[in-house]
């Protein structure tokens, strides 16, 4: 497995940097912009080939990586995260996919997953929301960006497993109600789904593709967190070179230098696990959902390390509603989060240790 990027994924990332440090530069007291900033941006993605996934010419797992990196990074309020991680787990199912989630890998539309269900987890086999008569009932919390999204992919219990829906948001017995969010450039929202008319071709009743769609939710989430702790990390290093204290730069003192270089360490580690996860992904390793799950339990706790390091080199400025550093730990404490946090995915792993364990075979 090749981990370094190649000219083509190297280019890419530059260009997604330069796109967004042209085009999003939101005021000071709106750090999300507005509905128009957000919306012209998202069309220049579009426009870009950042939702171009699947096929020879399509974006893997390592770029959509890159893409969410570069988007973190600047905290852009994009419903990009669910958008491209149903795309690229619906273009891996068996067989062609069904007639909505074709639509969609051929089209621009934002799309928010539904996975979360009011008391419940992450784990997809958890799902009560059901499809009986043709028609969805059921509730989802903490779903993102709906606002901005055109579909819902609705996580759904079947007979045979869970599975995907993909309906309008603005279908008949879709009812939207707004949820507090810590981050407000990622707000949350409350759906019901009161006997939602859903045909054969919004469905995919694969437990691989669901399976996919965590594992590559997972990766995005954390890439997006990698994106912002490494701006964290690359303003403390610049303030610790100017701040200055008892005549020198407070750089100098051994106690920051070493906090500083823990920051590093664990950031550089944790894009290091994202891009061997991706990578995993990408190749079709056997292994690829687990080590996704062990990415996303690292960079988890490692981000946030990085961000609680650089709020305490800026010092009591960081605390203020002016300075950003608390804007890219809330984006931080969100992706940590989305699609399972660090204690989630160290749960799921022990479990899997353990079957794997007790059915291996005595020689």
């Amino acid at each position: 497995m090749d981990l370094e990027l190649s000219d083509e994924q190297t280019w890419l990332s530059e260009s997604v940097e330069a796109l967004l440090a042209r085009r999003w530069r939101p005021a000071p007291d709106a750090p999300g912009g507005d509905a128009e900033q957000r919306a012209a941006l998202w069309s220049e993605l579009v426009e870009f080939g950042a939702l171009g996934v699947g096929g020879d010419e399509g974006l893997g797992a390592i770029e959509l990586c890159l893409v969410a990196r570069g988007l973190g990074g600047h905290l852009a309020p994009l419903p990009y995260l669910g958008s491209a991680a149903v795309r690229f787990a619906a273009a891996a199912g068996h067989g062609e996919p069904p007639s909505a989630f074709a639509a969609l890998a051929a089209g621009a539309d934002a799309v928010a997953p539904a996975l979360l269900e009011p008391g419940g987890g992450w784990d997809p086999g958890a799902a009560r929301t059901a499809i009986a008569a043709g028609a969805l009932h059921g509730r989802k919390v903490g779903v993102e960006h709906v606002g901005a999204a055109q579909r819902l992919a609705v996580l759904v219990a079947g007979p045979d497993g869970p599975g995907l829906v993909l309906v309008a948001r603005d279908a008949v017995g879709v009812t939207i109600d707004e949820q507090p969010a810590f981050d407000p450039t990622t707000p949350l929202h409350g759906i019901a789904f009161d006997g939602v008319a859903v045909e054969a071709g919004q469905v995919v009743a694969d437990g691989e593709v669901v399976g996919r769609l965590m594992a590559i939710g997972a990766l995005l989430a954390a890439a997006e967190a990698v994106g912002a702790a490494g701006r964290l990390l690359d303003d403390a290093c610049r303030y610790a070179g100017e701040r200055r204290q008892f005549g020198r730069s407070i750089g100098s003192f051994q106690a920051l230098r070493h906090l500083l270089a823990d920051m590093y360490v664990r950031h550089a580690s944790s894009w290091s696990s994202v891009l061997y996860a991706a990578a995993a992904l990408d190749e079709g390793d056997e292994h690829a959902k687990r080590t996704a799950s062990i990415a996303k339990a690292y960079v988890s706790r490692s981000t946030r390390e990085v961000a609680h390091g650089a709020i305490q080199v800026f010092g009591g400025i960081a605390i203020t509603a002016e300075h950003p550093a608390h804007r890219y730990l809330r984006r931080i404490v969100v992706r940590e989060q989305q699609f399972g946090d660090a204690a989630h995915h160290e749960r799921a792993l022990g479990r899997a240790l353990a079957a794997a364990v007790v059915h291996q075979p005595v020689s």
